[in-house]
């Protein structure tokens, strides 16, 4: 099975792509509208994803990549509609593995399973170009007909970054600004400084609920305290080789599932 779909409430799905490490693994969310649905990142691209949410939807679909990373905008060339901050256009027009992050340690670690997805080589993979339809920037509104998202650009991880926040349910879906996981912040276009900032912000927001690029969501009590462990720089990736191999000594089953028990959302 090329995808599985948890559903957290009647509005909110998660999408996740079973045999990518689950370090890795892009939580790929369906947000359903009265109007339209929102899919909001599109993982590594590994299947047909578009075709996918049309198991649970014929509504029309807006397909939102919060950055440009190889992880999140690997399907984002299936949808008829797709929407990004104008500081990546180019990357998403023509994604080469540099651009996208696909090099370096992230092609000398195994990030798909083999025996899930014997097709997928290291060498071999890359990004279909998926040029922007359309800009999101800070302060514009995502309006669902019976919801609305407004846009918060929160560069650092990447200068384009942006997450989605439903100030009615004070819910946001975050990207990679945060997640309850460690931190990426010495990419080719991260700026830490700025990333700084993006948190702090973050933690500013009266939000209840974070639902983040990856790992399981979680509340404002833990936003904090991811934050917190950042900012005194414990949680931060660093060398992703050093970072790997301490996570093969405490976590062997790259692959094994995340435990989503208790989160839902209203």
């Amino acid at each position: 099975m090329t995808f599985t779909t948890l559903r957290l409430s009647d509005r909110v799905s998660l999408i996740q792509e079973p045999g990518v490490a689950n370090f890795l693994r892009c939580n790929i969310w369906h947000v359903r509208g009265r109007d339209y649905d929102l899919v909001i990142d599109t993982g590594m691209g590994l299947g047909p994803l578009k075709d996918w949410v049309r198991r649970e939807s014929d509504r029309p679909l807006k397909a939102i990549c919060t950055h440009c990373h190889f992880d999140h905008m690997g399907s984002l060339h299936e949808f008829d509609c797709r929407l990004g901050h104008r500081a990546e256009a180019a990357i998403f027009a023509d994604p080469n593995s540099d651009a996208v992050v696909y090099s370096g340690a992230w092609t000398r670690i195994e990030v798909v399973n083999p025996t899930q997805h014997p097709d997928f080589h290291p060498e071999t993979y890359q990004i279909t170009p998926a040029p922007l339809t359309g800009y999101l920037d800070e302060g514009d509104v995502l309006d669902l007909g019976d919801c609305a998202f407004q846009v918060l650009h929160l560069p650092g991880h990447s200068p384009g970054s942006i997450a989605l926040w439903d100030r009615k349910s004070r819910t946001i879906f975050s990207g990679d600004a945060v997640y309850d996981g460690y931190l990426l912040d010495n990419l080719y276009h991260s700026d830490p400084e700025t990333y700084r900032r993006t948190l702090e912000r973050l933690r500013q927001l009266d939000a209840e609920t974070f639902h983040g690029g990856h790992y399981p969501s979680f509340g404002k009590a833990r936003l904090n305290q991811i934050v917190d462990d950042y900012l005194r720089g414990e949680k931060s990736i660093g060398n992703v080789m050093d970072w790997y191999h301490n996570l093969l000594r405490h976590s062997p089953d790259v692959y094994a599932e995340q435990d989503w028990t208790g989160v839902a959302v209203d």
